[in-house]
């Protein structure tokens, strides 16, 4: 018996295409893909060789104002809401700063087609001592950071020329987005979001899995891995389904050589054994857990039908294998029209997979031309796989690409990006009068509890990801009006020289890099004068604060070195930083004195919320820095927002369950307060020492094992006998030690 792996092997029949029918599939591809932007036509992919090269032709234009989708008055109104009013632009041109930081410029959508067409026309142009026209443009300079440039640069050129890339290269791509910690893949609600028609993440109770069980974004990421690739799948049900493609072309083209039919029957047969071994294997499956379910006296009618229908499709295989295998080629319709029937029963699903992917789920099944067409070339960029992703994982579509304000910090402006995650409707189909019509069932939410159609979501992700998911989508790349007015925008205009250099370079070799397809743009002013401060750095001057900075980000990276951990093991189990010692000096924080808190303490593990999320939410500050602080003061800040509430319960359950570190202030305040100025300092003093013996002052007591603390006994005899001690007799030696 052949294995599905070696029938797999078959070039011609089964995987798909042979050899001398790769290019003319290959132009198919690429009719159907319709490049639409700058150097799509001059930029072929390539199996082999250098994937990231392609030849100068006739170039279409990236960033016509026709080819952008516009958007309709519901999402005009909800991005508008949601990020305020926004300014459409365009991908101009990068350059390089001295400081070796890659800039992007955004312009408006006119100007950066003009400058893509002067650049087309530069690289086209065949005469050395041709002069080309500068055309000078006013371009917002957006810099990415220095650990994300490389990936950065790569994704932005390929969504900017939106060429189909063949498998081996998109893989290669993949792992530049995916790989990204905090980015826009992590953030995606996959485990929320995605469809669920048959409620397979919900417990024995029907409530939702806990997000870190659900499946969602492992699909996601097993998809940019190469799973489930489209035309490459080699379940049973698409080989059968690809057998079934290839006959109805071989009863086009009028072939009918005896030949022929006897391959295909050959190949139908070796199918019918394939699913008979699978039979097979599915029905000791099914004995086994009947007999488990037996054994352990639960109701067996759920394992008792399983096994029905294994036997059943058992019987089936077999006795179509029989059929078969009396079948001769003399009739030739009456053994073809056989074949159509058996490849026709194995390729039905019973439960076919809500998107492609899914786990728990049959392989989907390959339309046509997915199977001969899409599997050669159907993504430019990871980017559109993405976008694919979400629209049927997720259900979803991007109605928007926002670059927004992502920095609290007092006259820091930095730039982050979002998408606009809108949840489609569910597709449906009824009859009505002998006509079947199509609707969306507004009402269904695909299995995900509380999302409904028309339902949003905001992605927060790198700005470069949301240029270049824009750019692949044909989306305006929208930039809050704020940004765009108070940002220090720069006259450019197309490096010439630069761009006659690529000419050249590439002129021989007929190739462009991908490093050269977006062009390049020169400054008027000196390059100096684009700064390239992090965020976080202190405004020295008014016109410091109008310059985009670089994006100060708290994950740690993932190259730290043996002696950092080192380090870190070799000091206390718990910080000891303890910036806020009382409810007064809480209150008098200001907005950037939290968000510089919240990046001293070690104990902040998290990623800053952005402006419009704390404008639409103020205590969400207060609410992650009042878990890391003093133990004693959140538990004064939780009774008196209790009080504010009205909640005199949850007032008063708090007070209880204070420390002893805390009712030792407490009374130590009142005792102040009455004039008990000697009470009030044996009080604190007393605090010192209950605060001396815990590991970390910042945590609730009994929230950590108590023998990280130390002793009651131990630390009082030492301060007793440190007090009794007589620093005289130590002469000069104890000089300069802070004894308690």
């Amino acid at each position: 018996m052949m294995t599905r792996s070696q029938l797999f092997m078959l070039p011609t029949l089964i995987c798909g295409f042979a050899p001398n029918d790769y290019h003319s599939i290959s132009s198919l591809s690429r009719n159907h893909h319709k490049p639409l932007s700058v150097l799509s036509a001059a930029i072929t992919s390539n199996e082999d060789g250098d994937s990231n090269r392609g030849t100068l032709s006739d170039n279409s234009l990236y960033g016509p104002t026709s080819r952008f989708s516009s958007p309709d008055a519901f999402t005009e109104s909800q991005i508008s809401k949601i990020f305020g009013n926004c300014v459409p632009l365009s991908l101009a041109g990068r350059c390089k700063t001295n400081s070796n930081v890659d800039m992007i410029f955004l312009s408006s959508m006119e100007e950066g087609r003009i400058i893509s067409e002067s650049y087309i026309k530069c690289l086209q142009s065949d005469d050395d001592d041709t002069q080309h026209e500068e055309i000078d443009i006013s371009a917002l300079p957006i810099p990415i950071a220095s650990s994300l440039s490389a990936s950065a640069m790569k994704l932005l050129s390929h969504s900017y020329t939106s060429v189909p890339l063949s498998k081996s290269v998109l893989l290669s791509l993949n792992s530049l987005l995916v790989n990204r910690d905090g980015g826009l893949f992590d953030n995606l609600p996959w485990s929320t979001w995605s469809v669920d028609p048959d409620m397979k993440e919900r417990d024995a109770a029907n409530n939702v899995v806990d997000s870190k069980y659900a499946m969602g974004k492992r699909v996601a990421y097993q998809r940019f891995m190469g799973k489930d690739w489209q035309g490459r799948s080699i379940s049973l049900t698409n080989m059968a389904k690809r057998l079934r493609y290839m006959l109805e072309a071989d009863e086009k083209s009028k072939k009918d050589s005896g030949s022929d039919d006897n391959t295909m029957l050959s190949l139908s047969q070796r199918l019918l054994e394939l699913e008979i071994t699978e039979a097979t294997m599915f029905m000791a499956e099914c004995e086994k857990n009947l007999a488990i379910a037996n054994a352990s006296e639960k109701d067996d009618q759920y394992e008792v039908e399983q096994l029905e229908k294994a036997r059943a499709r058992l019987q089936l295989a077999e006795t179509s294998l029989g059929e078969l295998g009396g079948t001769t080629t003399d009739n030739q319709s009456k053994s073809q029209s056989l074949v159509l029937s058996i490849l026709d029963k194995l390729s039905e699903q019973e439960n076919p997979p809500p998107y492609r992917g899914a786990i728990g789920y049959p392989a989907k099944l390959d339309s046509k031309k997915e199977m001969f067409e899409d599997s050669v070339l159907p993504y430019s960029s990871p980017y559109e796989l993405l976008n694919e992703i979400i629209s049927e994982q997720l259900n979803s579509e991007v109605i928007g690409c926002v670059l927004e304000q992502c920095s609290l910090l007092e006259g820091n402006l930095v730039v982050g990006g979002s998408l606009l995650l809108k949840r489609k409707g569910v597709e449906r189909k009824t009859t009505l009068a002998g006509e079947t019509v199509s609707y969306s069932d507004d009402d269904d939410d695909y299995g995900n509890a509380g999302v409904l159609p028309r339902s949003m979501y905001v992605v927060e992700c790198f700005s470069d990801e949301a240029i270049g998911f824009a750019m692949t989508s044909r989306l305006p790349i929208l930039v809050q009006r704020e940004i765009y007015e108070r940002a220090a925008t720069k006259d450019v205009e197309l490096d010439v020289m630069q761009a006659s250099n690529v000419r050249n370079e590439t002129k021989s070799a007929e190739s462009l890099s991908y490093l050269n397809r977006i062009p390049v743009i020169r400054l008027f002013d000196d390059i100096a004068d684009l700064t390239t401060q992090v965020e976080g750095e202190r405004v020295l001057s008014k016109s410091q604060s109008r310059f985009i900075r670089i994006p100060l980000t708290t994950n740690p990276s993932p190259f730290d070195g043996p002696n950092q951990s080192s380090a870190a093991s070799n000091g206390p189990v718990f910080s000891t930083f303890n910036p806020v010692a009382s409810l007064d000096e809480f209150d008098t924080l200001s907005e950037d004195d939290k968000v510089r808190l919240l990046l001293k303490l070690e104990s902040f593990k998290g990623a800053l919320p952005r402006p419009r999320a704390v404008k639409s939410d103020p205590t969400l500050l207060d609410n992650m820095l009042v878990p890391l602080i003093d133990e004693s003061v959140r538990r004064q800040y939780q009774i008196r927002d209790a009080e504010r509430r009205g909640d005199i319960k949850e007032a008063n359950a708090l007070r209880e369950e204070i420390s002893l570190r805390q009712r030792a202030l407490e009374e130590a305040q009142a005792a102040r307060e009455a004039g008990l100025e000697e009470r009030a300092l044996q009080l604190e003093e007393e605090a010192e020492l209950y605060m001396a013996l815990r590991a970390d002052v910042t945590q609730d007591e009994g929230s950590y094992s108590r023998f990280l603390d130390r002793d009651d006994w131990y630390e009082r005899e030492t301060k007793a006998r440190i007090k009794r001690l007589d620093k005289k007799k130590f002469g000069s030696l104890l000089d300069g030690i802070d004894l308690p």
